[in-house]
C-alpha cells in the first residue's frame, strides 16, 4: 500500500478548501478513495457534489475537532477504517507544520504513506502583515513547501507583488510557485486554475551589459596602443601587480570565509539555542576565555570569523564571547601559529607574545563591548545588504526531530547565503587593499620615527591597509624588522588579524554602524595600551 498524502497549509481564509475542491475535480484522481482531513473550519466546505458515480471517486471528509491531535495513531486509524488511495490534510497556518510532516517520517507510517506534495496557500494581500508579525511561523511553513499557491494576485500592484515574490524566494528558492486565476467561459460559469508564474527575464539588460564591458576593454586597449611603449609597459606592470595582489588575497581569504559560513550555518541549524548556550559558562569572563581558545578548534582566519561571530550572536551568546572569538580566533589559529614559528625561526618569544597579547586584547575588548552595549540593543545589521536568513531553522520554533535531509539542505542554503553576503564585502575590501599595495611602496629612504609610539601606530596603520591574511602575515612582518623594532612589528602581527580594510567593510555589512565604530575605537585603544607597555628584548 502506497497512499499519497497532500498537505495543504495556510492561514484562515487563504483559500485552502477552495484549492482542495479544485484538486478533487482533477482527472488524475479518478477511481480513487479520498479522505480529506480538515484541521480547521472556515466559511468554505468540501464540495459534496463531487462524491457521485459520474465522477467515479469516493470522498470522505473528516472534521477534526480541537481536542484531537493529529498523530501517527490518528492516521493509522483513518487508513484502517477507510483504506484510502489519497489523503488531503488541511492545516491551519498558525499550527506548527513540522508536527504534521514529521508524522509521515515515522517508520510505521512511511511504509504505507508517502507525502506527494506540501502546498502552501498564501493570500498576497495579507502576507505582508503575517510576515511582519509572525515571521518565524510563516517562514517555517513556506520553507517546508514544495508548491506555493498565491491568491488575490490581481489585487496587488506589480511592485508590491514583486516584493512578495522576493520574500518567498528568499525563504524557499526551489518551490514551484503558482498563482490562482479564475477563467470565465461559456461552458463553465467559473473555472478555477492555478498557473505557474511567468519568469521575467531581462532580454535587453544582459546583452547591453556585456556589450558595454566589451566596448570598455576595446577602448582601453586602443588607447594603450597609441601611447609610448615604455608608458604602456609601465601601466601593464602596475596592472599585473594589482591583479596578482588582488587574486592572492581572495584566494587566501575565500576558503576561510566558506569554512566560517558553514560553521555559522551548523551552529544555527544543528544546535538548539539552549544547548549551545550551555557550552559557554554563565560567568562572562570564563565564557570569554572559552571563546578565545575556541579558535584552536576552528582553523579560521580573520575573514571567516565574522560570519561565525554573527551566528553566535544570533544564538544570543553574550556579546563579550562573540567579540572575543572574532578577534582571538585568527591569532590562535594553529595555521597562523605554525606560520609565525616558521617565519620567526629562533624567536620563540615572538610567537608566545603574539598569542598571549592577542588573547588579552580580545578578552579585554569583548568585556568592554559587553558593558558598553545596552541589554536589549540590536547590534546585528538587518538591512537588505545582509538579509536575514529565512531558512525556517534560524529561530527557536523549529522542531529538533526535523528530518536530517532537510537540516543538511538548510545548512547548505544558509552557508551559501552567508558566503555570498559576506563575500561581496570581502571583495570590496580586497580591492581597496590591493590598490594601496600597488600604488604605495615602502623603501629604505622613507622617514621612520625613532619614537616607539609613532612606530607602533605606523605598523598598526600598515596592518590595516595591507589587509594580509592572518595565516601569512608573519612572513610580511618579518620583512619590516630591518626598519622597525620588534615591539612595533608586534602591532602588525596582533592588530592586523583583528582589524583591516576588508574585515572592517565586512563588519559594517554584518553589524550596526554604531556598534562597529565603537568596536574599532576600543580595539585600537586597548591594543595600543597593551602593546606599548610590553617590551620584547
Amino acid at each position: 500500500m502506497n497512499i499519497k498524502v497532500e498537505i495543504v497549509i495556510g492561514f484562515l481564509g487563504s483559500g485552502k478548501t477552495s484549492f482542495i475542491n479544485s484538486m478533487l475535480q482533477g482527472e488524475e484522481i479518478q477511481n480513487e478513495i479520498i479522505v480529506v482531513i480538515q484541521d480547521e473550519f472556515g466559511n468554505c466546505e468540501i464540495d459534496s457534489d463531487l462524491n457521485n458515480e459520474k465522477q467515479q471517486r469516493e470522498i470522505r471528509v473528516i472534521k477534526n475537532d480541537g481536542d484531537k491531535e493529529i498523530n501517527a495513531d490518528y492516521i493509522k486509524k483513518i487508513i484502517k477504517e477507510y483504506i484510502p488511495d489519497r489523503i488531503f490534510i488541511e492545516v491551519n497556518g498558525m499550527k506548527n507544520s513540522n508536527n504534521i510532516i514529521n508524522i509521515f517520517n515515522e517508520k510505521s507510517i512511511k511504509k504505507i504513506c508517502k507525502i506527494d506534495d506540501i502546498i502552501s496557500i498564501i493570500d498576497v494581500i495579507k502576507f505582508p502583515m503575517y510576515f511582519r508579525n509572525m515571521k518565524s511561523i510563516v517562514s517555517t511553513y513556506i520553507f517546508n513547501s514544495e508548491t506555493i499557491i498565491l491568491n488575490n494576485v490581481h489585487a496587488l500592484k506589480k511592485k508590491e507583488f514583486s516584493r512578495v515574490q522576493k520574500e518567498i524566494k528568499n525563504i524557499n528558492e526551489t518551490a514551484n510557485i503558482l498563482k490562482h486565476v479564475t477563467i470565465i467561459n461559456k461552458r463553465e460559469p467559473k473555472e478555477e486554475e492555478y498557473v505557474e508564474l511567468e519568469k521575467h527575464k531581462s532580454f535587453l539588460f544582459t546583452p547591453f551589459l556585456y556589450l558595454g564591458i566589451l566596448v570598455f576593454i576595446l577602448s582601453y586597449l586602443s588607447t594603450l596602443s597609441m601611447v609610448d611603449i615604455n608608458t604602456y609597459n609601465n601601466y601593464l606592470d602596475k596592472f599585473k601587480k594589482f591583479y596578482n595582489v588582488f587574486i592572492s588575497i581572495l584566494i587566501q581569504g575565500f576558503p576561510f570565509i566558506l569554512i566560517g559560513s558553514f560553521v555559522s550555518a551548523i551552529i544555527q541549524i544543528c544546535i538548539s539555542r539552549d544547548r549551545f548556550i550551555k557550552l559557554f559558562p554563565k560567568n562572562i569572563f570564563l565564557s570569554c576565555i572559552v571563546a578565545a581558545l575556541a579558535g584552536l578548534l576552528f582553523p579560521i582566519c580573520d575573514c571567516g570569523t565574522i560570519p561565525v561571530a554573527r551566528g553566535l550572536m544570533k544564538r544570543k551568546v553574550p556579546i563579550a564571547a562573540g567579540v572575543t572569538f572574532m578577534l582571538a580566533a585568527p591569532i590562535v589559529n594553529p595555521i597562523s601559529i605554525v606560520a609565525t614559528i616558521y617565519a620567526f625561526q629562533g624567536m620563540k618569544s615572538v610567537v608566545i607574545y603574539r598569542v598571549i597579547a592577542g588573547i588579552i586584547i580580545a578578552i579585554s575588548v569583548g568585556l568592554i563591548m559587553q558593558f558598553c552595549t545596552r541589554k536589549d540593543e540590536d547590534i546585528l545589521n538587518s538591512s537588505e545588504e545582509i538579509g536575514e536568513c529565512e531558512c525556517g531553522f534560524c529561530n527557536d520554533n523549529y522542531e529538533e526531530n526535523t528530518s536530517k535531509l532537510k537540516k543538511v539542505r538548510a545548512v547548505f542554503v544558509h552557508a551559501g547565503d552567508e558566503f555570498f553576503n559576506i563575500g561581496k564585502f570581502m571583495i570590496i575590501g580586497t580591492f581597496l587593499s590591493s590598490i594601496f599595495q600597488t600604488t604605495v611602496s615602502l623603501n629604505n629612504s622613507m622617514y621612520i620615527p625613532n619614537d616607539d609610539r609613532s612606530s607602533l601606530l605606523i605598523m598598526i596603520g600598515l596592518a590595516f591597509l595591507l589587509s594580509v591574511c592572518s595565516t601569512s602575515d608573519a612572513f610580511i612582518a618579518k620583512g619590516f624588522l630591518k626598519q622597525f623594532s620588534i615591539n612595533s612589528v608586534m602591532g602588525f602581527l596582533v592588530v592586523g588579524p583583528m582589524l583591516d580594510v576588508k574585515n572592517t567593510i565586512m563588519l559594517f555589512g554584518s553589524f550596526k554602524k554604531k556598534f562597529v565604530l565603537k568596536l574599532i575605537f576600543i580595539i585600537l585603544l586597548v591594543s595600543f595600551g597593551v602593546l606599548i607597555n610590553c617590551k620584547l628584548a
